[in-house]
Parts: C-alpha cells; sequence; structure tokens
C-alpha cells in the first residue's frame, strides 16, 4: 500500500495529469464550436425581449384601431345627431316665423275696445283709404291733389293746403273734396294733440303767504287765460272737424263731446271771479279730462292707420 501511494503522483502525471498535444486543426474546430455556441446563446436571449415588443406593438394596433372604429363611428353619430337637431331647430325656427307672422297679421283683426264708439273708429279708420281721383303728385312721402290738399301717403292726415296765389279772403279758400274730408278730421286731432301734449297743463290755482304769513291757495289768473285759450283753439279745430266727419257717425260724435265741453270751458274761464279758488280748481280739472279725452282719441286714430301700414306691408 505504501509503494502504491508513493507511485501515485507519478501515475496521475503520466496519466490524467499528462499534458496533452492538441493538433491547429483541432484547435480551430474547438474554437469555432466555442465561438458559435455563443453567439446562438446571444441571438436566443435577444429574440426573447424583441418578440415581447412586437406583440406588445400588434396588441396596441388591434386595440387602437379599434378604439378609432368606434370613437369615428361615434363621431359620426354625433355630428349626425347634430345635424338632425340643427335641421329640427332650423325648421323650428321656420314654422315659429310663420306662426310669429300668422299672429300679428290676425291681430289686427283682434283688437277689441271696451268703448262702443272707440271700436267703431278703428274699424272704420283701418279701411280708410285716399283717393285715387285727382292726384297731381304722387312722392314717396306725400300725395298732393289738383284742389291744393296735400296728405301724408302713410297716415292719410292733412299735411298742408295750397292757397295758391291771389286773394287771402277764408271765403275763397279751395276746400276739400268729401273723399279728402276723413284725411282733414284726421290731421286736425292728430295735431291739436299732439300740441297738447307739448304744452303744459295749465294751473287754475297758485300758492301764496297770506298778510299773517299763513300758505293759501288763490286763483291763478295766467293760468285761467290759458285754459281760456286752448279751450277756445279746441272749440274751432273741432267744429271744422264737425263739418267734415258726417261719414263717421262715431266719430262725429267724439268731436261734438269735444265741441261742446271746449265751449262751455271757455267760456266759464272768461267770466271766471278772481276770488273763487273751487271754481278754479274746477276748470282745471275740467281741462285736464278734454285734453285726456282728445289725446286718447288721437291715439286710436293713430292705431288704425299704422295697422293700416303694416298690413300693406305684408
Amino acid at each position: 500500500m505504501e509503494d502504491k501511494l508513493k507511485n501515485l503522483r507519478k501515475d496521475m502525471d503520466e496519466t490524467v495529469l499528462k499534458k496533452g498535444e492538441v493538433s491547429e486543426e483541432e484547435k480551430e474546430r474547438i474554437y469555432y464550436k466555442v465561438i458559435h455556441s455563443r453567439s446562438s446563446k446571444r441571438k436566443t436571449r435577444r429574440f426573447v425581449p424583441a418578440l415581447s415588443i412586437v406583440t406588445c406593438l400588434l396588441l396596441i394596433l388591434i386595440l387602437g384601431s379599434t378604439s378609432f372604429s368606434d370613437f369615428f363611428s361615434t363621431e359620426q353619430s354625433t355630428e349626425k345627431e347634430d345635424f338632425n337637431q340643427s335641421d329640427e331647430s332650423v325648421g323650428d325656427d321656420e314654422n315659429e316665423s310663420e306662426k310669429k307672422l300668422e299672429n300679428e297679421q290676425a291681430e289686427f283683426d283682434k283688437r277689441k275696445f271696451p268703448d262702443e264708439h272707440y271700436q267703431k273708429i278703428y274699424d272704420y279708420l283701418l279701411e280708410w283709404e285716399l283717393p285715387e281721383e285727382n292726384r297731381v303728385i304722387a312722392e314717396e312721402s306725400e300725395v298732393k291733389y289738383e284742389n291744393g290738399f296735400s296728405f301724408s301717403k302713410d297716415t292719410g292726415y292733412i299735411s298742408s293746403i295750397d292757397l295758391g296765389e291771389g286773394s287771402t279772403d277764408v271765403s275763397e279758400r279751395p276746400l276739400p273734396t268729401e273723399e279728402q274730408y276723413m284725411g282733414v278730421v284726421m290731421g286736425s286731432i292728430h295735431a291739436m294733440a299732439s300740441e297738447l301734449e307739448d304744452k303744459p297743463t295749465p294751473s287754475g290755482t297758485t300758492h301764496f303767504n297770506d298778510e299773517k304769513g299763513n300758505f293759501t291757495l288763490a286763483v291763478n289768473d295766467d293760468g285761467i287765460k290759458v285754459i281760456y285759450t286752448q279751450s277756445s283753439l279746441i272749440r274751432d279745430r273741432m267744429e271744422l272737424a264737425l263739418n267734415y266727419s258726417d261719414e263717421l257717425p262715431a266719430l262725429k260724435s267724439e268731436i261734438d263731446k269735444f265741441y261742446t265741453n271746449a265751449e262751455n270751458l271757455a267760456s266759464e274761464s272768461a267770466s271766471m271771479e278772481d276770488d273763487n279758488v273751487e271754481k278754479a280748481k274746477e276748470l282745471e280739472q275740467q281741462y285736464v279730462l278734454l285734453k285726456r279725452s282728445i289725446v286718447n282719441l288721437a291715439g286710436i286714430i293713430d292705431l288704425a292707420r299704422e295697422d293700416k301700414l303694416n298690413e300693406q306691408s305684408y
């Protein structure tokens, strides 16, 4: 046993631990295998992440295309709905406009007034027109006739009278034809109402301090004079209008009331006593009522003529 152990080192050097000799051909073959075995391992390792990336990209493309398709179809649907809603809204607007025009047109036939005379006046003047005969000039805003009378083309109110050359005698002035009467009446009332509205209401009384320093009322002489002057003017204007209002009895009746009230007011204010404060207050109130009545009638006339003009514009 000891002899075997002594020779173990030597035996191993000659067998297992003996240095081998490798030829050049074997070296090349071994080197080739080593190199190619490494490259194949490297390729295998690189292929795995590449495959993962490609798979992810494919999934993204598939999912993205589906989402885009859904989004595009939703957009198209939304646009279609918006377009349909737009068409419906346009249609609704057109229908609403047509209904509005119909309502406005019908509104002219629905005007009702509690006063029977006002209703008759409105209905008549809504249809009244200036005569076509004997027109000399029909300008954009005015119509002139052979007798020298000119009327507003829109309202039909008298606007002026051409007296011509010669005598200034009132009796020789031209007269309106029967077909022009209503234009003269309407113009007179409209002008009277405008004048009354432009001027402040005169006061029949005034305040002052008496000898004892007490605050008291007294008759306002200047105010009473204005009431007399204005009521006299109203009386004269209404007298003229009465001469040409036979064709419309309801209007003639209203004008006759104005004439009577104005005549009484002018008479009472002319004989007013200086110290009658209560009478002065009464005259002032009568004037206010007369003024309001004339303005109201003028408003009915204006309304009828405006509606007439609006009807013609449709």
